[in-house]
């Protein structure tokens, strides 16, 4: 049965985008050169900064970034799972998607190249997260940078059934079950930018329940660190297996978290507990 060697990285990205991008190049080339087949970066790596910069910052279809991007997919004969980055059109002429400051707000969007550099998918993310202090004051609102996107995404890739998230996503089980309607995941991932608060408490349990229900693996990335007062990411990038259980994590730190997955453990799992076989699809 296939067997694939995988790694998700932790990274503490800033407000610096040329060094978060060479950062994070690094970090892929360092995975590939451990044998990875598949990488996946955290979300928002290439610039954690204020709304108001977000639009500056984003890319735009063969954008310098998206063009290395691919390139060292290509490079290392890698798929890729770039994390998420700010999309926004190439023209801002007429633009309409502005905050109530008058700032422009972009997608928040994971683009998938294959090992020849091509683009294989595109997910923008569904849910935006909002978190309030004990006072009711918004410590975090993406609605105020992001626009949602409308397309849930999962497709077929080198034998496996892949179903694509970011970050708050993890929360609804339904959308994984809409990832899940047509044909089983095989594997989910799920770049993130989890905060410390937040992170310590759901961040696993969130990926472990995820895997159990889909009897699936989970790829997970995700921020770590102090990206500027007041903002800090829980780390802990990690892989989950179809049992649940946690086979590779990074910890608090920058890192990669490096396993072998395997469909034979997807079949075992399904074949000891048929949870997906007994599903009622005519109720549900």
């Amino acid at each position: 049965m296939k067997e694939l060697l995988v790694a998700t990285i932790s990274m503490c990205s800033g407000d610096d985008k040329s060094k978060n991008v060479d950062v994070a190049l690094s970090k892929v080339r360092e995975a590939a050169k451990l044998g990875a087949k598949w990488v996946l970066l955290p979300e928002i790596f290439s610039y954690h900064g204020p709304y108001h910069s977000l639009h500056d910052a984003a890319e735009y279809p063969d954008s310098p970034l998206l063009q290395s991007l691919s390139g060292v997919a290509r490079e290392t004969k890698i798929t890729l799972f770039a994390g998420s980055v700010g999309e926004r059109p190439r023209e801002s002429t007429g633009y309409e998607a502005l905050n109530a400051k008058g700032d422009k707000k972009v997608h928040n969007t994971m683009f998938v190249f294959g090992p020849d550099g091509s683009l294989l998918e595109r997910y923008r993310k569904t849910h935006l997260f909002n978190l309030l202090d004990g006072e009711g004051k918004a410590l975090y609102c993406e609605s105020e940078g992001f626009i949602p996107g409308h397309r849930a995404v999962a497709f077929e890739h080198d034998g496996w059934r892949v179903g694509l998230a970011i970050c708050y996503d993890l929360r609804f089980p339904e959308f994984f079950g809409l990832l899940a309607k047509s044909q089983a995941l095989d594997i989910i991932v799920i770049p993130s930018a989890f905060t410390e608060g937040t992170g310590k408490d759901h961040w696993e349990v969130l990926l472990r329940a995820r895997a159990i229900e889909h009897q699936c693996y989970v790829l997970a990335s995700n921020q770590c660190g102090e990206h500027r007062p007041g903002k800090r990411s829980y780390g802990h990038s990690m892989i989950i297996d179809p049992w649940g259980c946690k086979i590779a994590d990074t910890g608090d730190d920058a890192g990669i978290a490096l396993a072998v997955i395997g469909q034979d453990s997807l079949q075992k799992v399904r074949a000891r507990l048929p949870a997906l076989a007994n599903k009622r699809r005519d109720l549900y």
